[in-house]
């Protein structure tokens, strides 16, 4: 066997290594999802599969479709996401919407309902109207996330 016939073989068992690796990685990961979780899988050759998990074979996966086919190969998968809530994201975009206005109104009150001749902010009043309306808007903002569907990227 010649050198170039050795470093072709070699170079293409590496090649091939974190191929396998990947696809293995990507069956388990698909096997821990709960049965009829909600996937959208996108395939290097054949789009987008939306649908329900049936089940995880060696080398295929299956749906109860809602768009694609239901049976998609491991192996040509290139990305899945997973159904789920916003609410994490509404309850961040609601807390910092609600701190920022709270802070800017119990500040403006403050010093509206000052008498002194030198009136200045009440710092004390804009981190409690930043702590209590940005608790407010946190768990306004988690109830409207709930509410909306949103697609997780769970591979890679």
């Amino acid at each position: 066997m010649t050198a170039a016939r050795i470093v072709t073989l070699l170079s293409a068992t590496l090649y091939l290594m974190p191929i396998q690796a990947v696809a293995q990685r990507l069956q388990d990961k698909l096997q821990s999802f709960e049965p009829e979780v909600r996937l959208r899988i996108r395939t290097i050759n054949y789009g987008i599969h939306i649908g329900r998990l049936e089940r995880v074979a060696s080398d295929t996966v299956y749906l109860q479709p809602q768009r694609g086919s239901s049976a998609v190969g491991i192996d040509a998968i290139d990305r899945v996401w997973v159904r789920g809530t916003a609410t994490k994201k509404g309850a961040v975009i609601g807390g910092v919407t609600g701190a920022a206005l709270g802070a800017l109104s119990f500040a403006m009150f403050s010093y509206g309902v000052c008498d002194a001749a030198q009136c200045s902010v009440d710092v004390g009043a804009t981190v409690t109207g930043a702590v209590v309306v940005g608790l407010v808007g946190a768990a306004t903002g988690a109830v409207f996330g709930a509410m909306f569907g949103q697609w997780h990227p769970k591979f890679p």
